[in-house]
């Protein structure tokens, strides 16, 4: 009888065990521009997020389950996105969404997040029509472009710019629009440039306005026109240049490398933040993606995954888009090592974090 009680017993845990291991992962989907000009943008945006879910994984996943990150390539196109966003729910079963780049990706993705009925987390934007009225199914983690852009031209006024050009092309124009009533309300003379394809005219046009500093407000594509041209646009630039935190900071300082660039950040910088959410992240990403992880884009990717994270660990048996967005809303204030953020029913802007950043003519990191 104890022979058989004992078989039983063992018959019994390995149905268990390979029940456990037969549990479909927990998903988190992301569409992205993984080719084109935003490619190397995306990858760092992905290489964050990978350092947390194998991280993750690697402890065992979430009550057993395995978190599984898929990533759609959208190519920056909307109907591509769509698509993959759809798909992404209906067939991978996503619980939730992460790592929209930019204003018009983000507010399209926002829309979907409502259609499908699953939540929006991380949106690598501050346009304000993701929080104004209140989104019930989108949940930020960065203050709005009106914030940023009044630190960034508070900074620019305290190192005596008077003067400057403010150079769009209307990629976001909510922040074209926020930077330029930032810049007014400072005192700081600004003329508007609107990048062309034809980098010549557009030099030339900077050349005619001669600012103290040059205020960027950029997409992937122009950037990549920048980079193609870098030699003569390196010339023309004046010795400050100031942008907005976004997926392209990255790209812009190593870019602009021989100037003093004045920059927001919505994240603890992991080249000099000594926070342990940072040393947290820098030892996930060396041990389990490799250093193209370690950035702003990439902390801020693994940052929306740990919020993502420490949701589906409140979440009962049933794991679905409105079981996720309904614990995302429960978090109240969320200590992630030493950055903070909070959320309620009535607060989906986890962060008001600003900070800015100096990066000196020499490449280095003033502050």
């Amino acid at each position: 009888m104890s022979l058989f009680r004992l078989l039983a017993t063992l018959v019994l845990g390995l149905l268990c065990a390979v029940a456990a291991a037969e549990q479909a992962p927990l998903v988190l989907g992301q569409s992205l521009p993984l080719s084109g000009p935003a490619f190397p943008i995306s990858n760092r945006v992905q290489a964050g997020a990978k350092a947390l879910v194998e991280r993750v994984n690697a402890n065992g996943g979430i009550a057993g389950r395995r978190l599984e990150l898929v990533s759609l390539d959208d190519a920056g196109d909307s109907q591509r996105r769509a698509a993959n966003l759809r798909k992404l729910a209906r067939e991978h079963h996503a619980v939730a969404f992460v790592n929209c780049l930019g204003e018009r990706a983000c507010l399209q993705t926002a829309a979907l997040a409502r259609e499908l009925n699953v939540p929006l987390v991380g949106p690598f934007s501050g346009a304000a029509a993701l929080h104004q009225p209140a989104q019930p199914m989108v949940f930020s983690l960065r203050p709005d472009d009106r914030r940023e852009a009044e630190a960034l031209a508070a900074q620019l006024r305290a190192i005596g710019i008077e003067q400057a050009v403010l150079l769009g092309d209307g990629d976001e124009p909510g922040r074209e629009h926020a930077l330029a009533a930032a810049l007014q309300a400072a005192g700081i003379r600004f003329h508007a440039v609107a990048m062309q394809s034809d980098s010549s005219a557009t030099l030339r046009e900077l050349a005619a306005a001669s600012p103290q500093a040059l205020v960027l407000n950029l997409g992937p594509e122009s950037l990549e026109l920048l980079t193609r041209h870098e030699a003569a646009w390196r010339a023309a630039l004046p010795l400050t240049v100031a942008a907005l935190s976004s997926p392209g900071l990255t790209q812009l300082t190593r870019l602009l490398r021989d100037r003093l660039i004045g920059f927001t950040s919505v994240v603890p910088n992991p080249e000099i933040s000594q926070l342990p959410l940072v040393r947290e992240f820098e030892r996930d990403a060396e041990g389990h993606v490799g250093p193209e992880a370690i950035s702003l884009e990439g902390l801020a990717a693994y940052l929306h995954l740990r919020v993502c994270v420490e949701a589906l660990r409140r979440v009962g048996s049933r794991v679905d888009g409105p079981a996720v967005a309904a614990a995302l809303e429960n978090l109240g204030l969320l200590d992630l090592g030493g950055f903070s953020v909070r959320f309620s029913p009535r607060q989906h802007r986890g962060s008001e974090h600003v900070e800015i950043g100096l990066r000196g003519r020499d490449g280095r990191l003033r502050r």
